[in-house]
This record gives structure tokens, sequence and C-alpha cells, in this order.
């Protein structure tokens, strides 16, 4: 049986300097993938009950910096399990070594505290309903790639999820100014490619009429006063074992 964890305890400033303290073992230290991959996943783990996987299989991951993500498995979660929320680290498969720069370092500790965070607003969507599933949307695309991406982003729990997450990245940009980001949000320029935005807007053809598009930037503003705080909810209900 898992042991009593409280995650509402959690936001996205102390899960930033969960990870960041184990910067002094790896930032400016030329070390192997193997070694790099030992250090964080002791460390998360140390911190969290997480499980820490692996992945050096893509070929279009940015060299000597790996790129973070994570699963919920609500199966798990419903029986009780102890790690049903994971972290993927991916690294280049070609990367035998790397040197983890402060700046890099920084970024990379940004995305595990909302990596987590997205995570757990997953979890809370599957508790509150009982782990029932729901449907998802059905894109009309033409090509099936697109189809693939659309049916993923414009499900209504990766959308509550991403929702958070990129008014979390409004907020870095534009600090607490709901008409500077709302006016970003409608006006952002398809070359414009980095960030979550940019990533949601491009997979529906920076189309802002389409009802996806609409529907997230809504709920992106609704989410300005939990991203202020740094927690998608009010409550604890949900948030623990």
């Amino acid at each position: 049986m898992r042991q009593n964890f409280n995650w509402s305890l959690l936001d996205r400033n102390n899960l930033y300097s969960m990870l960041y303290s184990a910067g002094r073992n790896i930032v400016g230290q030329k070390m192997s993938v193997k070694v790099l991959h030992k250090h964080l996943s002791t460390h998360i783990k140390s911190c969290l009950p997480v499980g820490v996987k692996k992945w050096q299989h893509d070929a279009k991951q940015e060299r000597g910096f790996p790129y973070m993500g994570g699963t919920y498995d609500s199966v798990l979660d419903k029986k009780g399990k102890k790690r049903f929320i994971e972290i993927i680290l991916s690294y280049h498969p070609l990367d035998k070594e790397t040197t983890i720069t402060q700046y890099r370092w920084t970024r990379l500790c940004s995305l595990f505290a909302d990596t987590i965070l997205h995570e757990m607003i997953h979890m809370r969507q599957y508790r509150s309903r009982n782990f029932k599933y729901i449907p998802g949307y059905e894109s009309t695309a033409h090509y099936h790639k697109q189809r693939i991406d659309q049916e993923y982003y414009g499900h209504r729990d990766e959308m509550g999820a991403f929702a958070f997450n990129i008014a979390c990245d409004m907020l870095d940009k534009f600090g607490y100014d709901p008409a500077a980001i709302k006016n970003y949000m409608d006006t952002i320029p398809e070359r414009h490619k980095k960030g979550t935005y940019s990533k949601f807007l491009s997979t529906f053809d920076w189309n802002h009429d389409h009802v996806k598009v609409r529907q997230m930037k809504q709920k992106v503003l609704r989410q300005l006063e939990y991203a202020a705080i740094g927690r998608p909810f009010k409550t604890t209900t949900h948030l623990t074992y």
C-alpha cells in the first residue's frame, strides 16, 4: 500500500526549487548521459512518489539537452499503486556525454514544475469523476498526423491541463495583465514557433476561429488567477492519497 502524500502542498515555485537544488552536482560538469540520468532520477524520486523513465530513441530530440515529459496512469492510481505519475527524460540517441549550462538547467527546472502540475491536473480530473473515461475530440483534419495531434490537444482533459501551463507561460511573459495576454493570444504571428500556445495554435492551422482555439483562449484567461499562485486548484479535494 502506498503511504499518504499530500499533493496540495506542491506549487510551481517549490517544485522548481525542488529540482534546482540538485544543480550543484550537475551544472557545468561534463558527464555521461547515464550518470546525468541517474542524478536526476535519484533526486526526483527522493522528493516525490513518481517514476522516472529514460528514453533515448528520438533523433528529433535536441542535442546535448534532455527533454522532460510526463504521464499519468489512472489505472495504477485507482488500484492504489504508488508511482502512477511518471517523468520521462528524453535524450538524443547520439548523445554519450553532455554538459548542462546554468541557463539550460533553469529551463529544465521550470519544465519539471510544469510537467508535474500538468499530470496532477490529470490526476484530479480522473479522481473527481471516479476514474471514468470521457469521450475525446474527433478531428476532421485531412491528414492523419494532424488528426492525431488535434484529437490529443483538443481533448477536454488535455485542454484543461495545457490551459494552466499556457497561463503560467503568459504570466512569465507579461505578468498579471489579462488585456495584454488576450491581445497576444489573438495576434501571435505564425512565425513564432516556441511555446505551448504556439504548438496548440499550429496544430489547429493558426485558425483563431476554430472552436478549440476559442475555447483554449477562454480557459487560459480563467486560469490566470491559479497560475498567479502557482497552483491549478483552490481546494485540496482529490489531492491526497
